[in-house]
């Protein structure tokens, strides 16, 4: 069956995981998606070995978790003749996409107005760190720096005057994938109603004011920061997390705690804390929180988990246990939903992949390849795409601007 955006043609020019997230999520909604590094040294994620003491091995599913169902070409682009290679990409693309610093897209004659010469109907995507113009446009950008640190995220989360806590891999990098995803396909629904392409810039900054735009709206429009939440002083006690007597936790989210007090004193079975004065509103128990947080404590601390899940939510209470990365995987729920799947893959038989978190009624996202290996479909993708001829292969090969 095939995907939502069969026939569509997207190159990318990305690296570590930003880009290349994105272009995945294309290839499993059906588009044709060409990945084109370095002959040399390929993709940098490539090289990415570790993350705090854990090592891929044989197959490196970080990587293939972002570039599964492409195709891989190798071109030189430092060589005029490789450059070439990639107008005549561009050519027959609809979207060209890249990750790669400004300064060097304008190196190497692949800034917008060079590629919209070569196709005016180019969807034109690039993802900086900071944004295209002022003082740092040029600046690298990671999602650790230009994300969680400078967007004001890593600020935000965890207790007051404890050390900024460090971010998970490639977090703000997936979240903002769905972006440059949602951008290019709202640029390319603009490009049916008018024919022509555009230039779209997205920056990970940016993403990051968007993703706390609640604190950033705050500050805009009141002039004051929302503080840090104390656990031990949360002023909504029904919005904040618990320990169970097995050690697990339970995230409680009743933001509007007059509305769920009566059927949360009834399910913690202390049905008389709901007309205790201190804690009969949500004003009183915002000015008592200590001493109510505490009290929850206790109550919850003296049961297992599954017995608060189950009460719970027999009251209909909105919570979570917070789960750890096995407890997800394990997740009934995540796989009676079809959050993950695996592709044939050459060096382990099958792998499984966290799957599109989009799923489509007629046109259903899809894994059917792993990631290319570097340069694995240069010849194909030239001869079909490029229109070049085999003798015209065997010069750049001789010119060592293809493998």
């Amino acid at each position: 069956m095939s995907g939502a955006l069969e026939g569509t043609r997207v190159l990318e020019l990305g690296h570590w995981v930003a880009v290349p997230s994105a272009a995945a999520i294309l290839a499993d909604w059906g588009a044709e998606v060409i990945k084109v590094e370095d002959p040399t040294t390929g993709d940098a994620m490539r090289g990415f070995r570790s993350i705090e003491g854990v090592a891929v091995g044989q197959v490196h599913y970080w990587f293939e978790q972002v570039n599964r169902n492409k195709k891989g070409v190798a071109v030189d682009l430092r060589h005029e003749a490789g450059r070439e290679v990639l107008y005549r990409l561009v050519k027959n693309s609809d979207v060209f996409v890249s990750n790669f610093q400004i300064p060097v897209l304008e190196r190497f004659g692949l800034d917008y107005p060079a590629l919209k010469q070569v196709n005016p109907r180019l969807v034109y995507v690039v993802l900086t760190g900071f944004g295209r113009e002022g003082p740092h446009r040029d600046k690298p950008g990671y999602d650790y720096s230009a994300f969680w640190a400078r967007g004001g995220l890593m600020s935000k989360i965890g207790e007051p005057d404890s050390p900024p806590p460090p971010q998970r891999p490639g977090l703000g990098d997936n979240t903002t994938s769905m972006l440059i995803v949602g951008a290019i396909c709202a640029a390319l629904l603009a490009r049916d109603r008018t024919g022509e392409g555009q230039q779209v810039d997205l920056s990970l900054f940016n993403t990051a004011a968007w993703v706390l735009s609640i604190d950033i709206e705050t500050a805009l429009a009141a002039g004051v920061e929302i503080p840090k939440t104390e656990r031990k002083r949360a002023r909504n006690p029904l919005w904040n997390t618990y320990r169970t007597r097995d050690g697990l936790w339970l995230q409680l989210v009743m933001l509007q705690s007059d509305r769920f007090w009566p059927a949360f004193c009834q399910a913690i079975g202390h049905s008389d804390m709901e007309t205790d004065p201190r804690f009969s509103s949500s004003h009183q128990r915002e000015q008592n929180c200590e001493a109510l947080v505490s009290m929850i404590e206790g109550i919850v601390a003296s049961r297992d988990c599954a017995y608060w899940e189950e009460a719970l939510g027999r009251h209909q209470l909105v919570f979570g246990r917070v789960q750890s990365v096995m407890d997800v995987i394990q997740d009934p729920q995540a796989a009676a939903n079809s959050f993950f799947t695996q592709v044939p893959h050459p060096a382990c038989g099958q792998l499984k992949l966290v799957a599109s978190p989009v799923k489509f009624g007629s046109t259903p996202a899809q894994v059917k390849t792993p990631a290319p290996e570097l340069g694995q479909h240069t010849e194909e993708v030239l001869l079909e795409v490029g229109g070049y001829t085999w003798e015209e292969l065997a010069q750049l090969k001789e010119l060592r601007v293809i493998p």
